[in-house]
């Protein structure tokens, strides 16, 4: 193992846990659409449009979790604000889906370490 795997590995892992956290983004927000278009919500709209931004903020954590397999600069900083909001999600989450809230959580704390392993160098 050369000198330099240790944070080409936790490169990898913190762009592929971003970009998870993107795909999940996309993917919730695509379903919460649906159900707003073919469920009963009481407010249709507010439901499409939650449905929509959730979306596009998994469009746009996608584009973050490339900028860090990049080794792009301006991605550190969105990458950590997405762990923090995680973190935030996770906390108030934990008394009514105490699941989904230890593994957000999880993945959050494992992406910050992956993100903190990265030398300034290897952005360089």
């Amino acid at each position: 193992m050369t000198p330099n795997a240790t944070p080409r590995m936790s490169l990898r892992v913190a762009a592929g846990l971003v970009g998870l956290e993107g795909v999940a983004g996309v993917v919730a927000g695509v379903g919460f659409a649906i159900a707003a278009i073919a469920g009963h919500p009481s407010d249709r709209g507010t439901a499409i449009v939650l449905g929509l931004l959730l979306t596009v903020y998994g469009a746009a954590v996608l584009l973050v979790g490339r900028g860090v397999w990049l080794c792009r600069r301006w991605a550190r900083t969105p990458a950590y604000l997405v762990q923090f909001f995680g973190l935030v999600v996770a906390w108030y989450q934990r008394s009514s889906l105490p699941a989904v809230a230890v593994a957000l959580a999880v993945v959050s704390l494992v992406t910050i370490g992956a993100l903190l392993r990265q030398t300034p160098a290897d952005g360089e």
